[in-house]
């Protein structure tokens, strides 16, 4: 499903003084032996900012996530959130966030109102002001009725929405989410993210992973990770806005001829998984004088908006999925693909 752009809600302005900024990193390096995951990011969150961290698996995307969660210590570099150093001041970035973990993280055994309780008690609240807190929550979130019910009764949507209420308990600042839809439904995935809305839109922070373009889409900045380096930061709009236009998918029954021949006329085709991908200012005009002159058979063509896995692909040459594309080569195209925007 494509990512859709909508302008239901103006854009997230964030304040220019550098006490507005929630997370703070700076020349951040980690490394496992000899493998680099993160090679110098340097980044900046404001407070009240809904911001997502995107890149293939092995990006480096979870090892900030967890040095920003104070769950692992870089290398060198620094990391501040909320002006709290993790590593130096561990204990006070705790007690300032909230997390949702990729992986579930709530006793299946207790009921949804128990986990909320524990949480609170674990934090310090006297039992009355966590029974409180957990009942609030549960409302919130729309979970009343289950509040009773084991977790491991749950549905998939009414867990993820528990994982969401333990990590509210404390009333944190920060919200850091690592992946936490994965693996819900489309109508679960949107729910929560509803309430996600909500909770930033009452001036939380919220910095969160996740693989699903839709899901980016709700950030008010975007960064995307690969091979441990930030390569582009900014809002969802700007950062499709740098293909300069519209986007072509083709399969064929020859992509490397295909790709050849596109290249030897000045088009430059990215190549995704099973397509071919090119860039025009006016796709729809220029794709069946393409299709007329493709010395290949032509099993799919498609027209799109640019999408966020298009702007990786073009600024890395591999998508999401960690598949290469090959190494682009130019040329002219007497049918002017330079002069049409045939190259990007």
């Amino acid at each position: 499903m494509l990512a859709r752009v909508t302008d239901a809600a103006p854009a997230f302005q964030p304040a220019s003084a550098a006490a507005a900024a929630a997370v703070e990193v700076s020349a951040l390096v980690k490394r496992y032996g000899e493998v680099e995951a993160l090679r110098g990011i340097d980044l900046t969150v404001a407070t009240g900012e809904r911001f997502a961290l995107l890149g293939p698996n092995g990006a480096g995307k979870t090892t900030l996530f967890s040095i920003l969660a104070t769950l692992r210590a870089p290398t060198s570099g620094s990391a501040r959130v909320l002006g709290h150093d993790v590593v130096g001041e561990r204990d006070a970035v705790r007690r300032e966030m909230g997390i949702v973990f990729q992986e579930p993280a709530i006793e299946q055994r207790l009921s949804g109102r128990d986990n909320l309780l524990m949480m609170g008690l674990l934090y310090g609240l006297p039992t009355a002001a966590a029974r409180r807190r957990a009942d609030e929550i549960l409302g919130e979130l729309g979970l009343a009725e289950a509040a009773g019910r084991p977790a491991k009764n749950l549905s998939g949507g009414q867990r993820r929405k528990l994982e969401l209420a333990r990590a509210l308990v404390t009333d944190p600042k920060i919200l850091f989410l690592d992946e936490a839809t994965l693996g819900l439904d489309v109508d679960a995935r949107r729910g929560f993210w509803t309430h996600v809305r909500g909770l930033a839109a009452s001036g939380r922070t919220v910095f969160f992973t996740t693989h699903y373009m839709e899901e980016a889409e709700v950030a008010d900045r975007i960064a995307l990770i690969d091979a441990g380096r930030i390569v582009a930061l900014d809002t969802p709009r700007a950062l499709k806005a740098r293909l300069g236009g519209g986007v072509i998918r083709l399969q064929t029954e020859d992509d490397t001829l295909a790709r050849t021949w596109l290249a030897e006329r000045g088009w430059a085709a990215d190549a995704g998984k099973a397509e071919l991908m090119l860039v025009h200012a006016d796709p729809a005009a220029v794709l069946p004088e393409l299709l007329r002159h493709l010395p290949v058979k032509v099993r799919r063509a498609e027209v799109h908006e640019p999408s966020l896995d298009d702007v990786f692909l073009k600024l890395t040459g591999r998508g999401f999925d960690g598949e290469n594309a090959p190494a682009p080569s130019g040329g002219g195209w007497a049918g002017g693909g330079r002069n049409k925007g045939g190259r990007p």
